[in-house]
């Protein structure tokens, strides 16, 4: 019994050859939806509570439209002014149900129905809910400090214009 030329198996281990460092490439706008959907909230929500009183200071040097968007923002949600000699240094708190169904609520909450429904066709319903999620909310948030419009049964729904009030004796049926 001899023992000859008998060799044993070796087994092989492969060592992994590693890539050469990449640069990292940048996330598709995809995977950073949600940011994109929480940044779109936050600019409805500030452009509802501040635009009406931005006007103030229009064609204004920057740092005087950076004081009158602070003293706009702080004062329609806590009465705070912090800037008195800016423009909009009178900003009132307003807080109030009848501005939350403004444009931004009511494009949220189309954009949350597109993602709500059952149809597998529909492209981008994943996108089209977290979006939706996020303008409605800040519709809705922001529709509470927003100035109002007085009373909001006098208005019309297509113009920002006071509705005008026939009364039946004016009108002519010829």
């Amino acid at each position: 019994m001899a023992r000859r030329n008998r060799r044993r198996a070796r087994t092989v281990t492969r060592r992994r050859r590693r890539l050469p460092s990449r640069k990292k490439v940048s996330k598709s706008i995809g995977s950073q939806w949600g940011k994109i959907s929480k940044g779109a909230g936050v600019l409805a929500f500030l452009s509802n509570v501040t635009g009406s009183d931005m006007a103030a200071s229009a064609g204004q040097p920057i740092g005087v439209r950076a004081m009158n968007f602070g003293n706009s923002l702080f004062g329609r949600i806590s009465g705070f002014t912090p800037f008195k000699n800016a423009p909009g240094a009178n900003t009132p708190q307003t807080i109030g149900i009848e501005n939350i169904f403004n444009k931004w609520s009511g494009i949220g909450a189309a954009s949350f129905i597109y993602g709500l429904l059952p149809v597998k066709q529909l492209p981008h319903k994943g996108k089209a809910k977290t979006l939706g999620k996020s303008l409605l909310s800040a519709g809705i948030l922001s529709g509470l400090f927003m100035p109002g419009s007085g009373n909001p049964h006098n208005t019309n729904l297509l113009s920002p214009s006071r509705a005008i009030t026939v009364s039946s004796s004016e009108v002519s049926y010829t």
